[in-house]
């Protein structure tokens, strides 16, 4: 069946994903083994009845002049119990399987928010740079719409590891453990609220009953957003439709922070790179907001000129932050005038119409000066951004209907994942005019 939508992806940190999957039980398997071992002696004892006067027991011990084909066996056996050292893996498993399943620390992996017309799905992807390819490693069914994910280090229950948080249309926060490739049953952590419905005798009587889990509630609304701090993995800040803004310490499953300052849905929250308690937040009612969480009860405003799609932090200019609109603009902030509150006209560095329509996501790549973005159009445009207004340096339609989301690589500059109809990957060093205006290195894209 194919994909309705992707609605957001991740990248997962090279190194972190090991993983696993239950299997068959080891000493259930060895009980099993011994079992069907006694009945088949039994059934041999059964079979043997009124061959005594053969003497089988003793037939190995006839002396036989002839070629000792077995004891040739016997010798062959010894040696090949030597191990290979030309073969990789572990050669008592089926090889086939487990080189599947085996993740690599130098790939390149990352995650996805997939629908589909009846089915939803957090998906982890495996992309090889040399063949230009990508494959779903292993997914987990949702029971709800997901609109956006982040990946996490570390849980209440699990402590460290490798997790996806899931933000879904029924207001509830999922944490998942990115390694158990049996983990469709049920999350590792759940930061929201989830109602399910009990076993009823009639339909009346099941409309009604509905059972509650225990925990902390999320959102009252959809959860637009997440953003985990790049200083602690387990601190995570989430946006909603129910104009709120949260902040989770998610190793101890608490809300630590609740801010109601916009009066419109919640659209991004972006954790600053380099100040952990400097959070930038945009929304449906077309401001942004510049958040210290040592002091909850101060904000700072900037005016947008319509609605909220994405807003981030500048990676080289650590004062500045971008935001783009539905109408397709993109505007580059001075977070120092933003604080101090000058005048709205003068917070502004610069802006320009980067889409005819809703530019749903803007990216700085690792790469100096590198601008990407992408909206409803289909279309991912490259800018050349030196801190002035940007200039337009390429652009490609993606193939992939409505861009949702985008996320670059920090770990490979040129390499941009974009969720649309599917995801896509885009290696923008195979784009010899990027490569020579960013000094990128060479790849392949897909």
């Amino acid at each position: 069946m194919e994909k309705a939508a992707v609605t957001s992806v991740c990248w997962v940190p090279k190194g972190k994903c090991k993983p696993r999957s239950s299997g068959q039980d080891e000493d259930g398997g060895k009980e099993e083994m011994h079992g069907a071992a006694a009945s088949s002696s039994a059934a041999v004892d059964a079979n043997t009845e009124g061959l005594e006067e053969f003497n089988l027991d003793t037939y190995d011990d006839e002396e036989d002049g002839g070629l000792q084909f077995f004891q040739v066996l016997k010798a062959d056996s010894e040696l090949a119990k030597e191990p290979d050292p030309f073969m990789k893996g572990n050669p008592d498993s089926d090889s086939d399987s487990e080189e599947d399943l085996e993740i690599h620390a130098d790939d390149q992996v990352f995650i996805a928010a997939s629908c589909e017309e009846e089915v939803c799905n957090l998906e982890l992807y495996i992309f090889d740079a040399d063949e230009a390819s990508m494959y779903v490693h292993h997914d987990i069914m949702l029971d709800a719409y997901p609109l956006c994910i982040e990946w996490l280090s570390s849980t209440a229950s699990l402590g460290e590891g490798n997790f996806g948080a899931v933000g879904l249309i029924d207001h509830t926060i999922l944490i998942w453990d990115l390694d158990d490739m049996d983990a469709n049953i049920e999350p590792c952590l759940m930061l929201g609220e989830k109602k399910k419905k009990k076993t009823a005798k009639n339909k009346a009587r099941r409309k009604k009953a509905l059972e509650v889990t225990p925990g902390p509630k999320a959102h009252d609304g959809p959860v637009l957003c997440l953003h985990s701090s790049i200083f602690n993995r387990s601190v995570l800040a989430s946006g909603s439709g129910d104009n709120t803004l949260k902040v989770w310490d998610v190793s101890s499953n608490a809300c630590v922070h609740n801010y109601e300052h916009h009066s419109n849905k919640v659209q991004c929250a972006r954790w600053h790179p380099t100040e952990q308690a400097v959070l930038l937040t945009a929304a449906f009612d077309r401001r942004l907001s510049l958040l210290d969480v040592r002091q909850p009860g101060q904000v700072a405003w900037a005016p947008l000129v319509a609605e909220a799609e994405s807003a981030v932090w500048s990676r080289h200019r650590p004062f500045e932050c971008l935001t783009s609109v539905d109408n397709g603009f993109l505007t580059c902030y001075d977070v120092r005038k933003v604080a101090n509150k000058s005048p709205p006209e003068e917070m502004a560095l610069w802006s320009m119409q980067a889409h005819d329509v809703a530019c749903t996501t803007v990216q700085d790549t690792p790469a100096p000066n590198c601008l990407v973005t992408a909206g409803l159009d289909g279309i991912a445009k490259v800018w050349e951004a030196p801190g002035t207004v940007p200039r337009l340096v390429f652009e490609k339609n993606l193939q992939a209907g409505p861009i949702f989301a985008s996320h670059s690589n920090s770990e490979a500059p040129a390499l941009l994942c974009f969720a649309g109809s599917c995801p896509v990957m885009w290696d923008l060093s195979s784009e010899q005019v990027l490569t020579s205006c960013f000094k990128l290195d060479g790849g392949s894209a897909s």
